[in-house]
């Protein structure tokens, strides 16, 4: 490529220095970035400057340094993008504005310093910008670009909250794109449109208009992009107005479109509200499949974003060490041809004094290598911790969320279907007969066991109660003749309201998980659970006589448990048998 490249400049710099030659090497900058090589956009572009500062087409420059520009903020470095784009700023005043490539160049410059000062967070700055983009636009001859870059811009007004300017210039959009027959770029225009109609509380039968337009046409829409806006977008609108069947229909189409499961993200979102909407029309099969997609989404794009920050650590620290073998092999090579001039320097008191120089430069080459050494161990250390930290980071973030989910879930419960069972209760009641007590019957002791199941995923509240006093109520609520639970506490005098109530939360959850598993799968009929300070740690020990398998693969329930315990930097280990099984989790406490 570097040859490709270096080939391609030197046929430009051969043609001669002029206008032209600048046009091609923005052709061929432009076509590398299409095929996302902005590396290579950018080398052929630092080959061109000296090219560029001999031109005096103030047109042809503004054009190269915005390129450039786009091409450094497409790589991150948004310091050195400012830079280019001021660069081309200083050449604006020159243009001619009876030109009309002087006028789109100046406007394609205003147009992405918008987006580079929203990129930065300068909100006031990217409005400015964007105000004089679509002014000079409208001295344009060329319809596409002037609805590009009204549509472009109004996404800028619409952050401002700028909406009437949003709407205008956006129905200027819709016209244009319908005249050029450019039916992706109406879609994204009317789509847009609407939501400035939602923001602005429009009434709904403007929305729908707006909407039929847009449906009218979809079937001559090749972007797959702009029908996923369009549809993504018309469902919150749909949502938001309580429209609920139609929001569903919506989301359906948006599931059922070409390359939708390439975006994740967004399907965890569509999922995530689709349950809503499907739990507002009582459809409780459709919302909880809708809810479960949703929760292995997240789960497994939380999976992802861990791999993908681990591998971004590993690649740089591969290259920190590689930039330290080349540094080493670079003095290595230095020091080498310098002692290569000195053995061939003379004899006599001139070889004595080289041999001198050369012990002296080994000996210097020794520490050198010895330093590098040592800063790469220390860069491996660094990286470590680094691992270590993110790793806790990402348990602590995967538990919050975890335990959010628990109280959202025993709300619906509660609140959703109890009342829903209550309601069928009271009907039922209202007939008669043997059958309908039979009915009332099941039905308390169902609505009974979900209300239990959604108290014990509520989080314990630890400002009313110790640790101590909430796990001995709760396992005496569980404890039956059938299977005894015990719980004790060393020493007695301890004072467990030291325990921060993270802590003492995700002590609860072990302990609550350890013993629900004893029960439900393990049939145990003898508990033992036991918290004792063995300063400076915390040890908890569950033991029961189920019937446990040396073999048996941990379950969710078990892995859950060693990432409560890797959260509170503790460890955690498990000895099942046939005979029973024993739990001990050793947490530091100070």
């Amino acid at each position: 490529m570097l040859l490709f490249v270096g080939a391609v400049f030197l046929f430009v710099s051969v043609i001669g220095q002029n206008t032209a030659e600048i046009r091609r090497v923005l052709e061929i900058t432009d076509s590398l970035y299409s095929l996302g090589k902005v590396d290579s956009a950018l080398i052929v572009c630092r080959q061109a400057a000296p090219l560029v500062r001999q031109e005096e087409n103030p047109g042809a420059i503004v054009s190269f340094y915005t390129s450039q520009g786009v091409y450094l903020r497409s790589s991150g470095m948004l310091p050195d993008a400012v830079k280019s784009y001021d660069t081309a700023l200083e050449y604006v005043g020159r243009l001619d504005t009876t030109s009309e490539d002087d006028r789109q160049s100046a406007v394609v410059l205003y147009n992405n310093l918008s987006t580079l000062h929203m990129d930065m967070k300068s909100l006031d700055k990217s409005e400015e910008y964007a105000l004089l983009a679509v002014s000079l636009a409208d001295k344009c001859t060329d319809k596409t670009f002037r609805a590009q870059i009204y549509t472009v811009a109004s996404s800028v007004f619409i952050i401002r909250k700028l909406y009437g300017q949003a709407k205008e210039y956006l129905a200027k959009a819709i016209e244009l794109s319908h005249e050029e027959g450019q039916f992706d770029k109406e879609l994204g225009a009317l789509t847009y449109y609407m939501l400035v109609l939602q923001k602005t509380d429009s009434s709904q039968s403007e929305i729908n208009r707006y909407a039929g337009k847009a449906d009218s046409i979809l079937s001559r829409v090749n972007s797959v992009m702009a029908l996923i806006n369009y549809y993504q977008i018309l469902f919150v609108i749909r949502q938001d107005n309580k429209d609920y069947q139609a929001a569903i229909a919506t989301a359906d189409k948006l599931l059922s479109l070409d390359g939708i499961t390439s975006y994740p993200f967004l399907l965890y979102d569509i999922y995530n509200n689709l349950h809503l909407a499907y739990k507002s029309v009582h459809d409780y099969e459709h919302a909880y499949a809708a809810l479960s997609q949703a929760q292995q989404l997240n789960d497994s794009l939380f999976q992802k974003e861990k791999a993908k920050q681990l591998e971004e650590l590993s690649v740089k620290y591969e290259s920190k060490e590689k930039e330290l073998e080349i540094q080493k092999l670079n003095e290595e090579k230095r020091w080498a041809r310098q002692r290569l001039y000195v053995a061939l320097g003379g004899s006599g008191v001139i070889l004595v004094i080289s041999g001198l120089f050369f012990a002296y430069f080994v000996q210097r080459q020794r520490l050198r290598a010895e330093r590098q050494k040592r800063e790469m161990e220390t860069q491996r250390h660094e990286f470590e911790q680094l691992q270590r930290v993110t790793e806790q980071k990402l348990t602590r973030n995967y538990l919050d969320k975890l335990e959010y989910e628990h109280a959202r879930l025993a709300k619906e419960l509660h609140d959703g279907v109890c009342n829903d069972l209550f309601s069928m209760e009271v009907s039922v009641d209202s007939q008669q007969g043997v059958q309908t007590r039979d009915w009332i019957a099941n039905l308390r002791k169902i609505r009974e066991n979900i209300r239990l199941v959604s108290h014990e995923l509520l989080p314990p509240v630890f400002q009313e109660a110790t640790i101590n006093e909430i796990i001995s109520d709760y396992l005496e609520s569980l404890s039956t003749q059938e299977c005894p639970i015990s719980f004790k506490t060393l020493p007695e005098d301890v004072e467990w309201a030291v325990l921060p109530d993270t802590m003492s939360l995700n002590i609860y959850r072990i302990i609550q998980e350890a013993v629900s598993n004893a029960l439900k799968h393990a049939c145990a009929t003898r508990i033992s659970v036991v918290m004792e300070w063995k300063l400076p740690n915390l040890e908890i020990r569950v033991v029961d006589n189920g019937k446990g398998s040396a073999t048996h693969k941990p379950g969710i329930g078990i892995q859950t448990m060693k990432e409560r315990v890797a959260a509170l930097k503790g460890t955690f280990t498990i000895d099942s048998t046939m005979s029973g099984t024993t739990i001990i989790v050793l947490i530091p406490v100070f």
